[in-house]
């Protein structure tokens, strides 16, 4: 049985939308209501002869259910009040309606991001309840386990012309990030670039920001350079 969160005010839901080597991630308005972030895992035993009590390990997770409830926007004009929150709601409708599969993210008003991959299994319409505006539900399962922070690690600092490796650290831990995508990104390519496998190179002489991304979950370090 799955138990759902209603979303507080404040908090905000996005998928991600991947073009090429690029990610952005697109507002889903109205939503009211998304599964539990997080999961269980079945218990698995590890005892072994010398043990006088059983021992248990972590097992393996059912994918959770992700029933998303929103508010259903109308029809909008181009020049209607609520016709960005339109496009913006439809875009991501039709990617249910297609039953794909992409990240979503969940941004809590204390800041805190949570990240999770989704594989929608359906739509469907509810009973209105708020005016004339229908409520809609996409079905679906959380295909990975949800990330709830990272960390980057590595020398931070480098010298013109040579290069220093980084690396992104997930919590939980047993989550491989080679299962998804890590985006780096320099806020400064004039003093340090960094590839797509975190390996970080000096241009100019300054601190510049280095940030790693993955499932929506983002972490920023300042690399010196010298």
């Amino acid at each position: 049985m799955t138990t759902n969160v209603i979303l507080i005010a404040g908090t905000t839901v996005e998928h991600e939308v991947v073009s090429g080597e690029t990610s952005t991630w697109a507002l889903i308005p109205r939503l009211t209501e998304i599964g539990a972030i997080g999961e269980q895992s079945e218990p698995k035993e590890k005892t072994t002869l010398q043990d006088t009590i059983k021992k248990y390990d972590s097992g393996l997770r059912d994918a959770p259910d992700k029933n998303l409830k929103g508010q259903y926007i109308p029809v909008q004009a181009a020049e209607d009040e609520y016709y960005d929150e339109y496009v913006l709601q439809q875009a991501f409708i039709t990617r249910v309606r297609n039953e794909e599969e992409f990240n979503i993210r969940v941004n809590w008003p204390d800041n805190e991001v949570n990240g999770f991959l989704f594989k929608s299994l359906g739509f469907e319409w509810d009973q209105g309840s708020q005016e004339d505006y229908k409520m809609f539900t996409t079905n679906g399962k959380q295909n990975s386990r949800v990330v709830y922070a990272a960390s980057i690690a590595g020398t931070l600092t480098v010298t013109t012309s040579t290069d220093t490796q980084l690396t992104m650290g997930i919590i939980p831990a047993t989550i491989d990030t080679g299962e998804g995508t890590v985006y780096w990104k320099s806020a400064d390519v004039n003093l340090a670039t960094v590839d797509a496998n975190g390996l970080v190179s000096g241009v100019l002489a300054g601190t510049v920001a280095i940030t790693a991304e993955f499932r929506g979950v983002s972490v920023s370090a300042d690399v010196v350079v010298s």
